[in-house]
């Protein structure tokens, strides 16, 4: 069972991360309610995205290429798994 240290930390057990999908840096909100303590993760607005922003959306970092060098990489792709 989870203890709290004499800083203030708490260890939140591995099963609810993964459940609750947290991820190191995750913002987190406490509030009481009677004499429990309830957490829940900060959810952050979404960033409005623009086409001219194009891959990074999805936060793509290589290079540009072409639909061209797209279609290539595609058919040499397919040639390789038949």
């Amino acid at each position: 069972m989870p203890t709290l240290s004499i800083h203030g930390d708490v260890h939140i057990p591995d099963n609810l991360i993964q459940a609750l999908g947290l991820k190191p840096g995750t913002e987190l909100a406490f509030e009481r309610q009677g004499d429990a303590i309830v957490m829940r993760p900060v959810k952050k607005p979404n960033k409005i995205s623009r086409v001219e922003d194009g891959p990074q959306i999805l936060g793509y970092t290589g290079p540009t290429v072409t639909l061209e060098e797209m279609d290539d990489a595609i058919a040499k792709g397919a040639a390789q798994s038949l």
